[in-house]
């Protein structure tokens, strides 16, 4: 699957301090050849795969920040003001669903090469912890594909507007707090995505594509 060049600016340094957001393009993804029953089934393989994991990758970060059991009830459950709000529900549309998960895998990309280049510094020996954290990166980069492919050829959105900041601290602990924060965050955004592609893959209205619908363009 080609990824999706994008539009949007994503400043990545030591200490990250912007966010750049706008309208990430989605007219690339015409170019995607596969059929929509078969996107949406490599979406629900790809969250399931990264859910299974999430877990493990959670306690494997806050065991390499020396984290306790009552640091990580303290530091990582409390709610991370910068994650984007999500509410993946069967009564929501497709099209909504599929734009959520569009803009927190996005959030996700940016938060995750953060989250890893601190890492790097705080933690450049622990190679099991980068391993993981690239492996997360990669896999986010394909879900965004994905979603681009079935948001442009199903639903003819061109775009989708993307709006957050991020600010990590220069400090060591907030850092450290902040990036479990995230992960934990993260791990139950999972959850309820792999809930809600569970009968992706097996709706019979997959079986054709809605592509050449005649339909107005979207910007979400």
């Amino acid at each position: 699957m080609q990824l999706v060049a994008g539009v949007v600016q994503l400043l990545i340094f030591q200490h990250l301090a912007l966010l750049m957001a706008r309208a990430k393009s989605l007219n690339d993804a015409n170019k995607c050849n596969d059929s929509i029953t078969s996107i949406m089934s490599q979406i629900h393989s790809l969250i399931m795969t990264m859910q299974s994991y999430a877990k493990e990758r959670f306690d494997i970060y806050s065991n390499s920040q020396n984290f306790n059991n009552l640091n990580v009830i303290t530091l990582c459950h409390p709610e991370h003001k910068e994650f984007p709000k999500f509410s993946l529900s069967s009564s929501n549309s497709e099209e909504d669903t599929l734009t959520q998960m569009y803009k927190i895998f996005h959030y996700m990309n940016a938060a995750m090469g953060n989250i890893t280049q601190e890492q790097m510094n705080l933690n450049p020996k622990n190679k099991n912890l980068h391993s993981h954290l690239n492996a997360s990166k990669g896999e986010i980069a394909a879900v965004i594909s994905n979603l681009s492919c079935v948001l442009n050829k199903r639903y003819s959105v061109p775009k989708i507007d993307l709006h957050y900041t991020m600010n990590p601290s220069h400090k060591i602990m907030i850092q450290k707090a902040n990036g479990c924060k995230i992960l934990w965050k993260y791990k139950h955004f999972l959850k309820q995505a792999v809930n809600i592609t569970s009968d992706w893959e097996n709706k019979g209205e997959y079986t054709q594509d809605r592509s050449s619908d005649k339909q107005t363009p979207g910007h979400r």
